[in-house]
């Protein structure tokens, strides 16, 4: 990437960054809250691309900025971004200050790589050394580098609302667009787009609700619910609701869905999402509730719930994730008991409901071990989720074969944990 950027991009890179980790908030949010306070001198787009290819590779700047600057600030990873990604002037004023060769600096890593491999994977893909260390317990190095190095490219799937239009009739006005994309063979209405210099949110059909942004692991999750038309569903963790439209279109606007969230300002959104993907809103019943806690009325026969966690799994679309859990690794116990509450809640209270539950992310502690925990609790039963080829669990877990990931490296997907779960006897 050869772009024209200098001192304000060290800057704003280096306030991107902090307010991740201050406020703990996304790399967009984090962008959006930074260019409030500068003005930018290159389209936001570039901005944009560039800080999000700094932050995804922190760790990896940072070990380069500490060789070539000797230091390892937020502003020398930005300016070792620069050094390493653009041939701006800015840049090559800067390549006369290193105190060594960039390949010199690149060597001193594959030396950590003969000493410890596991530090190595965690400095190359930037992912916390415990994350690392964790993932390595269910697999090799060659197919952990794999898998980290697929959580680091982003992908783009998008799903045909065919609520509002014809599959056929979609895939050519995105073909008239210039849209470049891979129809799935087992899931016609899913398209794998690439390399696009339009950005997707500008297209038409995307503004009237045709096509909708969403990765192939959120809708393995919906197809392994298999709702059917008829079926009154409770989506536990709704909003913003692509999960919930989904279920409406794989139904044709037939099912019911009683969909939960905390937040009054998502539940908002949500509203207006369903109508603008042609959702039936008489069907869909919003409710703010903490579903740990919630009480219904009888007549719910599948629970979703897609649990608030991580995200780590998605941290290919949002690379702040990283910067967070290296800040507070805590988060991981916090949203595991979360989980673990609403899972129990619903459990108990819709004993004769198929429960799926799932998280994006890709760590034990928000997948295998909560189902485990909760199947020693209740007398709730485990059945192998059929739909996606998906992996099976973290091998050195008893219920691996009975639950299931989809694998960034093998599905190229974001990483998501998926259980169906029932506690009838």
């Amino acid at each position: 990437m050869s772009v024209s950027l200098g001192d304000d991009f060290v800057d704003f890179a280096s306030e991107v960054m902090y307010i991740i980790e201050d406020r703990m908030v996304s790399m967009d949010k984090a962008f959006h809250y930074a260019r409030l306070r500068h003005r930018l001198k290159a389209p936001p787009r570039v901005y944009y691309n560039a800080v999000s290819d700094v932050v995804r590779n922190y760790a990896y700047l940072s070990f380069i900025a500490k060789q070539l600057l000797g230091s390892n600030s937020r502003k020398a990873i930005a300016k070792a971004w620069l050094l390493l990604k653009s041939n701006s002037h800015y840049s090559r004023r800067l390549m006369k200050r290193i105190r060594v060769r960039v390949e010199d600096a690149e060597a001193r890593l594959m030396e950590v790589k003969d000493k410890d491999p596991l530090a190595y994977l965690s400095i190359r893909y930037s992912f916390p050394r415990f994350i690392v260390e964790e993932l390595s317990r269910g697999m090799g190095l060659s197919e952990l580098e794999d898998y980290l190095s697929s959580l680091n490219r982003r992908v783009t799937w998008l799903r045909v609302n065919t609520l509002k239009v014809d599959l056929d009739k979609a895939i050519r006005l995105l073909e008239n667009e210039g849209v470049n994309f891979t129809q799935s063979k087992h899931y016609p209405f899913m398209l794998l787009a690439s390399d696009n210099e339009k950005p997707l949110g500008h297209l038409r059909l995307f503004k009237q609700g045709l096509i909708i942004p969403q990765d192939l692991a959120s809708v393995l999750v919906v197809l392994n619910l298999s709702p059917e038309p008829g079926d009154v569903i409770l989506d536990a963790c709704a909003a913003p609701g692509m999960k919930t439209s989904l279920i409406m279109q794989l139904t044709e606007n037939k099912a019911s869905v009683v969909a939960v969230d905390l937040s009054v300002g998502r539940l908002s959104k949500m509203r207006m999402l369903m109508r603008r993907m042609g959702v039936d809103e008489s069907r869909i019943h919003l409710i703010r509730s903490d579903s740990s806690r919630l009480k219904l009325a009888k007549g719910i026969n599948k629970v979703l719930i897609d649990a608030p966690c991580t995200s780590s799994g998605a941290a290919s679309k949002d690379p702040g994730i990283k910067l967070i859990l290296e800040h507070k690794p805590s988060l991981v116990k916090h949203q595991s008991m979360t989980q673990e509450s609403i899972l129990l809640n619903l459990i108990k209270q819709f004993k004769d409901s198929q429960v799926t539950y799932a998280t994006c992310s890709i760590l034990p502690e928000e997948g295998e071990e909560v189902v485990s925990r909760v199947s020693e609790l209740t007398d709730v039963k485990l059945s192998r989720p059929n739909v996606g080829d998906l992996s099976n669990g973290y091998v050195n877990y008893r219920i691996a074969p009975l639950v299931g990931r989809v694998m960034p490296h093998i599905h190229n997907a974001e990483g998501f944990f998926i259980a169906k779960l029932n506690a009838s006897p």
